[in-house]
């Protein structure tokens, strides 16, 4: 059984129909019909209206098209299933009334729909309603040859047809202007789909198993299985395999325009629809297509399934203007995803020159050859090593933090390890500012700001000492500047379970033993920052992310934090114990 945050699946169409209407109160709910109308459906008269519906469980599609411009009324049946005929039959008196102009039906090509619709439509003529319809069928995935008489589905590229069809009945155009137009456009859309898990319906299981490197290609909005299973590849590999099936059914060669619909199964990050966006745009340019207008969200889903479907609608030569124009045309309905920063801007942008890298100066202490080599060899071992431990920072920073810990401090170890040559290591002042500089860069969050204070701050100190001082004072009023600097921004005491525990058991035991010259010196500052690392365990975060975790479970290993920066504290210790000419 699947997890669901529903009340009940008999009234969870009706319910969430309901919300729609509570978030856009302008839209009027008919509950027993479950049809949804706009503020302005009884005062088109003379305007041709459009009326669209289906299954429910493809949310926001279609009742949340319903506006000037688009949909006059959506009717919705349950999960999956046709609206009943009665209830289209409804719809299609609502905006009959009153109205001089008649109706156009678009009809999703199910046979359900088809239908249910079907029976409507001859009803609504029978009183004198004059009606026509367009069944559209996008689905572009399987092969024209394997087509059982149903024929194709229709996929989110009926969209297209609303909002272009839409646009013109709002401009006044007669009933068979705006068929005619929606036919074209039918004609020149094709969609294709790729899943990468199924959906549950409410109360049930997975409408079928897919194993974690495979995908469903061909993928409707039903919970259906596609039309093929091939191993799971990358974003660009699988926008490739749409966009081959797609231009070969609309015949796209170069020097055509497309306008593109990317849509969100329901379940797929938006961190990956962006992606799957910018490869779609990028491999069509590479086409040399020029995908003229781009839309992209959650506009017809399959539940809570993972994946997307692509949609181009071809650009005639005849139609282009016509069609941009009308795309581009305002509607109030509140789920078109176009806006006015859907066109693209007229205005001449100046190229931005490259960021240069900064210069840093070098002031305070100098080292000697030798210096500078161990320096080096001690920022290769720290990079090894926590880029060695990427995986286990994570995995200690999962459950109370965002598990990115590992990650976030491995593009600091590439950024160093690539900007290596170019470090001034001679001169600590410089070459912790240098690393400051890539820590603000390239970590970003939280630790990206902390690493960048820590630097900025023990830099500032570095470059106040003498040529002559002794190292070791050095190096430790540096860590003590960067410790406090961490306090005061970070806002984390010792005890709060961050890598404060960490730092501040390496300053005390530096600095108890710092005049002492003792043999064990390095031993002890090692042995001081894992002592401090393991006080984490089970202890109460107050600080950061960690702190508004209250499950104790999570809270048995150390601090992710904490052990990095044990980890690259005793990762230079070795280095320089170890260390040989």
């Amino acid at each position: 059984m699947s997890k669901n945050l529903i009340n009940s699946v008999q009234n969870a169409v009706s319910e969430t129909l309901s919300g729609l209407c509570y978030s856009y109160p302008q839209l009027e709910y008919q509950t027993l019909h479950k049809v949804v109308l706009s503020p302005d459906c009884r005062n088109q008269r003379n305007k041709v209206v459009l009326v669209c519906g289906g299954g429910s469980g493809h949310e926001p599609f279609a009742a949340g098209f319903v506006g000037s411009g688009m949909l006059t009324a959506s009717i919705a049946g349950s999960i999956f299933a046709a609206p009943p005929s009665t209830h289209i039959t409804h719809a299609l008196q609502c905006v009959a009334k009153n109205n001089k102009a008649d109706v156009l039906v678009v009809v999703p090509n199910y046979t359900g729909d088809c239908l249910n619709f079907g029976i409507a439509i001859e009803k609504a003529r029978q009183t004198g309603i004059k009606v026509e319809e367009i069944i559209v069928g996008d689905d572009c995935s399987i092969p024209k040859h394997e087509q059982g008489v149903a024929g194709k589905r229709g996929l989110v590229g009926m969209l297209f047809v609303i909002k272009i069809a839409g646009a013109l009945a709002e401009r006044g155009s007669s009933l068979h202007e705006v068929t005619e137009i929606a036919r074209h456009v039918s004609q020149n859309t094709a969609t294709y789909g790729v899943g990468l898990t199924a959906c549950a319906i409410p109360g049930q299981g997975l409408m079928f198993e897919l194993a974690q490197d495979e995908v469903e290609c061909g993928m409707g909005v039903h919970g259906e299985a596609g039309y093929e299973r091939i191993k799971l590849g990358t974003a660009s590999e699988l926008v490739s395999l749409m966009l081959e099936r797609i231009c070969k059914t609309l015949a796209l060669v170069a020097n055509d325009s497309v306008a593109v619909i990317v849509n969100n199964f329901g379940g797929l990050s938006q961190l990956e629809q962006g992606i799957v966006v910018r490869e779609v745009v990028n491999q069509l340019q590479n086409m040399n297509i020029d995908a003229t207008r781009v839309y992209s969200g959650v506009l017809m889903t399959s539940l809570n399934s993972a994946g997307v479907h692509v949609s181009l609608l071809k650009l005639t030569e005849s139609h282009k203007e016509v069609f941009i124009k009308y795309l581009d045309d305002k509607t109030t309905a509140p789920c078109w995803p176009g806006c006015n920063y859907s066109v693209p801007s007229t205005i001449t942008r100046t190229p931005t020159k490259d960021v240069e890298k900064e210069i840093t100066e070098k002031i305070g202490i100098s080292l000697n050859i030798r210096e500078q080599h161990l320096t080096k060899l001690c920022l290769e071992s720290v990079c090894a090593v926590i880029i060695e431990k990427e995986v286990y920072l994570n995995e200690l920073d999962r459950g109370c933090g965002d598990g990115d810990c590992g990650s976030t401090l491995k593009r600091l170890a590439d950024g160093i390890l690539n900007n290596l040559s170019e470090l001034p290591l001679s001169h600590p002042a410089a070459l912790l500012s240098g690393i400051a500089n890539i820590a603000e860069a390239n970590m970003g969050g939280t630790s990206g700001a902390l690493y960048c204070l820590f630097f900025t701050s023990g830099a500032k100190e570095l470059a106040l000492c003498e040529q002559g001082e002794d190292l070791r004072h050095a190096w430790f009023r540096a860590f003590r500047s960067g410790l406090n600097c961490l306090e005061k921004y970070g806002k984390a005491k010792v005890g709060d379970r961050t890598m404060i525990d960490t730092m501040d058991a390496v300053y005390t035991m530096y600095g108890k033993i710092l005049n002492e010259h003792v043999n064990d010196f390095y031993d002890k500052i090692a042995a001081a920052a894992w002592k401090g690392c393991d006080s984490t365990k089970n202890m109460k975060p107050k600080a950061g992310r960690a702190s508004y975790v209250k499950q104790a479970r999570y809270l048995t290993e150390v601090d992710a934090g904490a052990y990095a920066a044990a980890t690259w504290i005793s990762t230079i210790i070795h280095t320089i114990t170890h260390y040989k000419d």
